[in-house]
């Protein structure tokens, strides 16, 4: 019972009481005094006891104070409503209906000789009170279920907070492995690529100067071509540093769109970034997988497939988002050596890279491990997130990355 609904109990017991003791006469208000401690005793003694003892409680105060009312008159039948108030939300229902209709017939049985309008007047009173007692009850146990939403409502929502915290680190256990694997292929590139270059450097100096002094002109070219190798060396070296550089971490950061304007800045190829469908928001982790996908793909059309140009189209759907990164290359081929696609010039090429391809299959998808090692870490980043990587032979060259969309309400 709430603070509220005690001081209501309390009044209707202590203010129609003082007010009898002035509108009537007694013959000892000692001992009147004393019955209605004893009223007070019953209702303080009923809010004390174990809940299995409420009812019984509840009955013996409203007997009590309707012999109170038939011991000192009709206005001490207020009293007995305040025993109203407990037992109205006793449970099962049937029992406060019971208790109600024992106590209607015990304020009748005590105001029995008391006028009609007097009894008129009792009746009237209790069954309003009982009335109200029952709303009030109901109002109750709808804030209470109001109250249950809301913790319910709290919980859901600290459950949804605690999968977007999960899904955030997932996207950063993403993004850390694919920053791992990006180092270790960076770290190849310098040992192969740069450092047998190097070499080749210095032993190409060594011959110089050892030419140079018998015969210039042969030695000057072998200087030339010593510093164009150096100039190679430098360009492989500052795109390796740009790649390791850390960016922010995903606002803007895994943009398809500025990662084409920094490839066309930086190499001069022609680019173009196509949307189809309504664009919506992705989470972390797909947009990571499809940046690297398309940066893994446009390196490999540069350095191996010798494109001059290169363009990205993403569809949106409402189940899932697809992404086609195509480049004009004559031929696709993976820095291990392994070959992907191969335009047969020999067969109708028309110049521009757009002959019959060697395989006749123009669209498979990759799964165990096709490929080399750039395609297989595409596909292995893709299907991390239950996504699935194409490649399409035919002229233009592409790779389809098609990942599944979730929604928030499918997730909660």
């Amino acid at each position: 019972m709430t603070k509220e609904l005690k001081l209501l109990r309390y009044g209707l017991i202590a203010v129609p009481a003082f007010l009898s003791m002035y509108v009537q006469e007694y013959i000892s208000y000692d001992r009147f005094t004393l019955h209605l401690l004893i009223l007070l005793l019953l209702a303080a003694l009923g809010g004390r006891l174990p809940a299995r003892f409420t009812a019984a409680m509840a009955a013996a105060e409203m007997l009590y104070a309707s012999w109170l009312c038939f011991g000192y008159g009709s206005l001490m039948a207020l009293p007995s409503l305040a025993a109203l108030l407990v037992y109205s939300r006793l449970g099962p229902r049937p029992l406060p209906f019971l208790l109600a209709g024992i106590h209607l017939a015990a304020l009748n049985a005590a105001v029995m000789d008391a006028s009609p309008l007097i009894r008129t007047w009792v009746n009237l009173v209790f069954l309003l009170a009982a009335a109200l007692s029952f709303q009030l009850h109901s109002a109750g146990r709808g804030q209470e279920e109001t109250l249950h939403l809301y913790d319910e409502l709290r919980k859901k929502h600290f459950e949804l907070d605690e999968a977007r915290s999960r899904l955030l680190q997932f996207a950063a256990q993403v993004e850390n492995a694919a920053q791992a694997e990006e180092r270790v292929r960076i770290s190849r590139q310098l040992h192969d690529d740069i450092g047998h270059r190097l070499i080749r450097v210095k032993m190409m100096m060594e011959a110089a100067l050892h030419t140079l002094p018998s015969a210039p002109e042969a030695g000057m070219t072998m200087m030339g071509q010593v510093r164009d190798q150096l100039a190679e060396c430098m360009d492989d070296l500052r795109f390796a540093v740009r790649r390791i550089g850390r960016g922010p971490q995903l606002e803007g950061a895994y943009a398809l769109d500025r990662l084409l304007e920094e490839t066309g800045r930086d190499t001069g190829i022609e680019t173009s970034y196509t949307v189809e469908g309504m664009p919506y928001p992705l989470y972390p982790s797909l947009q990571v997988v499809l940046y690297k996908n398309a940066r893994e793909a446009i390196t490999n059309g540069l350095r191996h497939g010798l494109a001059t140009s290169v363009g990205i189209k993403v569809s949106y759907s409402p189940s899932e988002v697809t992404m086609e990164v195509s480049n004009n290359g004559k031929a696709e081929m993976e820095a291990d050596g392994s070959e992907i696609a191969e335009v047969n010039g020999d067969n109708g090429d028309d110049g521009n890279g757009a002959g019959r391809l060697s395989g006749g299959n123009h669209e498979f998808p990759l799964t165990g491990g096709g490929g080399g090692m750039g395609l297989r870490g595409m596909e292995e980043r893709t299907r991390l997130v239950g996504g699935t990587l194409r490649v399409r032979t035919a002229y233009p060259f592409t790779v389809i990355t098609t990942l599944p969309v979730y929604k928030q309400s499918e997730i909660i």
